[in-house]
Parts: C-alpha cells; sequence; structure tokens
C-alpha cells in the first residue's frame, strides 16, 4: 500500500509517497497546477503501481481540481478536517516550523498510521462525490448558498446605510429588498425627494407596483408629512449614493438566484431521494437540494449518524478528565453543512409541533437560541440518517410512536 501526501498551493503542489512502512518512497517533487503537471503526478503514481486501489491520497481540502482528477481515475482520497493539519504537524517537528515539502510528508505518514487506526481516523474523511446528478447538486447548492449570502451582506449594508441618512424608510417597509421597495428607493432616494409627492402620486407609484392597498397608500403619505430628522446635506449626497449602489447590486443579485433555484427544483425531481427530503417538515426544494449535498447517494459512506453530526457542527465537543468535564460549541466542522441544519431546524419550528415543543424546552433550561437551533438540528439529522438509510419518507405517526415507546421504556413500573 502507498501513502500519498499532496499540500497544495496556488500554482503547484508538492508530493511526498510512503508505503506501509513509513519508508518514504517518493519526495520533494513539485508539480505544476496545469495538465503537464496532473500527468506528471499520474506517471509517478504508476511507475509504482498500476493499479488505483494500492494508494491512499492524502489533501488538507476536497476542494480542489487534483482531487477531482484523481477521484475520476479511482483512487481514493482523503481529506482532512479544518484545522488539524497544524496539530498532525506537532507530531514530527515540536519546533512548529514548516514549509510545503514537509507538510507533504507529515500528510502521507499520517494518512499511513491514522487510517489503520480506528480511534484517530476522525481527522480524515473520506472523498466521496456520489453519482453525477449528486455532485451537480452539490455544486449548484453551494453556490447557491454564497449567493444567498452575498444577499443577505448586501442587504444588512443597505439598512445600515438608511439608518445613517434616511432613518424613516426603514418604517415605510418591512423588508427593504421587496421589488416594491427597491423600485421606490431609486425613484425616492432621499426624504427630502420622496416628502414632495401627492397623495396621488403615491398611490400611483403603487399602482404601477401592482400593490393595491389604500392603506398602505395613506400609511406611507402620513408619514412622508411628518416630522423627520434634520441629516446634513453632505451625508446625504454620499450614503444616497452608496444605498442607490447596493440596490442596483441587490436587483442583479436576486435575478442571478431565481435561475439557481429553478434549477435546484429540476435536480431535485430528478433524483430518487429527493422525495424522501421533501417529505421531511420544513423542506422545500432548495433544502432538498442542500440535504441531498450532505448525505449524498453512497449509503456505505458513513456507518452512523454521529459522523454526520461531527461533520455538520451539530454535536458539541467534550473534554474530560477525573472530575473535569467541560462541554463546548464545535467549531472544527463543514460551515456549509451547518448553515444547513440551522435553517432547517428553524424552518421546521413553523411546521412540526414536536419541533416546537422541543426547541421550548431547551430555552427553559436556559440555552440560547441559536444553542436550542443546534440540539434541534442535531435530532433531525438521527431522523434524516435512518429515513436515508431505510429510504423511507418521513411518517409523523411512526415518528411520534417509536418517541412515546421510548418515553414509556424510560419509566419505572
Amino acid at each position: 500500500m502507498y501513502y500519498v501526501g499532496i499540500d497544495w498551493a496556488d500554482q503547484k503542489y508538492d508530493l511526498t509517497i510512503v508505503d506501509h512502512t513509513g519508508a518514504v518512497i517518493t519526495q520533494n517533487v513539485t508539480i505544476k497546477k496545469n495538465p503537464a503537471g496532473f500527468e506528471q503526478l499520474l506517471d509517478r503514481l504508476r511507475r509504482l503501481s498500476d493499479d488505483p486501489q494500492q494508494f491512499k491520497i492524502g489533501i488538507e481540502t476536497p476542494n480542489n481540481l487534483v482531487v477531482d482528477f484523481l477521484v475520476d481515475l479511482g483512487y481514493a482520497v482523503w481529506a482532512l478536517f479544518p484545522g488539524s493539519m497544524k496539530s498532525l504537524r506537532q507530531r514530527y517537528r515540536s519546533s512548529g516550523a514548516r514549509d510545503d515539502q514537509f507538510d507533504a510528508f507529515v500528510i502521507a505518514d499520517a494518512l499511513r498510521t491514522d487510517t489503520a487506526d480506528p480511534n484517530r481516523v476522525s481527522v480524515w474523511r473520506a472523498v466521496d462525490f456520489g453519482s453525477e446528478l449528486v455532485r451537480e447538486i452539490r455544486l449548484w447548492a453551494r453556490d447557491h448558498h454564497d449567493l444567498v449570502a452575498e444577499r443577505v451582506r448586501l442587504t444588512n449594508s443597505l439598512r445600515s446605510t438608511l439608518k445613517e441618512y434616511y432613518p424613516e424608510y426603514i418604517q415605510f417597509f418591512t423588508d427593504v429588498t421587496c421589488a416594491t421597495s427597491l423600485a421606490f428607493l431609486q425613484a425616492y432616494p432621499d426624504f427630502d425627494t420622496a416628502s414632495q409627492l401627492t397623495r396621488q402620486q403615491v398611490a400611483a407609484f403603487f399602482k404601477e407596483q401592482h400593490w393595491r392597498r389604500p392603506q398602505t397608500v395613506n400609511n406611507l403619505y402620513d408619514r412622508l408629512q411628518g416630522k423627520h430628522l434634520k441629516v446634513p446635506a453632505a451625508l446625504i449626497r454620499t450614503k444616497q449614493h452608496k444605498a442607490l449602489a447596493c440596490v442596483k447590486r441587490l436587483l442583479a443579485l436576486i435575478s442571478e438566484i431565481e435561475p439557481y433555484t429553478q434549477r435546484l427544483k429540476e435536480l431535485v425531481e430528478q433524483h430518487p431521494d429527493g422525495q424522501i427530503f421533501l417529505s421531511y417538515p420544513g423542506v422545500a426544494y432548495v433544502t432538498a437540494a442542500r440535504l441531498l449535498a450532505i448525505f449524498g447517494d453512497n449509503r456505505e459512506l458513513y456507518a452512523e449518524v454521529r459522523e454526520l453530526q461531527g461533520r455538520t457542527g451539530t454535536c458539541p465537543v467534550t473534554e474530560k478528565s477525573g472530575n473535569f468535564r467541560i462541554i463546548y460549541f464545535r467549531r472544527a466542522c463543514n460551515k456549509f453543512y451547518r448553515d444547513i441544519m440551522q435553517l432547517l431546524a428553524f424552518s421546521s419550528l413553523r411546521v412540526a409541533a414536536w419541533a416546537s415543543v422541543f426547541y421550548q424546552k431547551h430555552r427553559a433550561q436556559g440555552h440560547t437560541h441559536s444553542h436550542a437551533l443546534r440540539c434541534l438540528a442535531n435530532l433531525h439529522l438521527r431522523i434524516l440518517f435512518a429515513m436515508w438509510k431505510n429510504r423511507t419518507c418521513y411518517d409523523e405517526n411512526i415518528f411520534l410512536a417509536q418517541k412515546a415507546r421510548h418515553l414509556i421504556a424510560k419509566q419505572n413500573f
């Protein structure tokens, strides 16, 4: 068996290969990040064996072109959990000194020792992209998540800017990023301009936006005629420009997100596991696509649910020594997966009574909102994992019956 350590950089990779005894077979090899470099890497491996099953390849991240290249050729690639590299280096150098070639050796040798020891395998995760369909879903879902995060950032920036020079606007619209709000802000970007409108002009604007609520027109007009804070002209000119820039970027971003949403819906409908996740409380097409990104379709990849709970960061970390015991927040996890489960936990509160009861129970124990959601997300993962493993859709009657049996079994008769 050969163990390959790859330390990646922007334009090149450093390579070290050790055998099953830890003897270094290849070291101090640098390959470029181009087709010739990838062919050079493949040539190095095939000099040792033509069988991809005789290799285990380690790297710090699964999101790299060399990983796609090797996985598509049938090689087993293992990625480190975030933050693990620093502790692995200390096994070999207490000084903390590091360089790319040394890191490649550390990755190769740690892969050799840790994947052979069940107690240490937790710092590694096998890279499995799943089927071509799941692979595409995962890529679309991750990019969609990034675009939504950018929209949230721009929304917060717009609200912050409006509070500085146009605070009354926050009271005009509950959602400052809805289409009507953005159109109004573009047309009337400051209070002085908007306050010149007559009631008929306000009504005409809302009519153009297909908003036919007289009460809304009256409320907005009355607010425009009321007293407002005096804002320096220089501040208005500066912040108005920034607000309009945010509006333009938001409009472009919103139009780009919609095709992603539609594409995710199409892909989920194509996947056989799509209906399993869609049956779960609080799950629509986008969330179902994100869950498919987490679980994939290789049911041999995860032996038990706690592997997924660790990757998504829903379970805490426990330290124990003698009478000392502390439980704290898990930071080393996939942040994309963590966001998925937190959002699912939040959306389930409105549609599943048992989820709301579970959440309120943790809040009553003094847990914060975020902590209670993580606990609920941890429970969701256990249920979803069982559904996914058994290829069964969600049935609340079965879930509640099992919960009741569990509570009865815990009672003393």
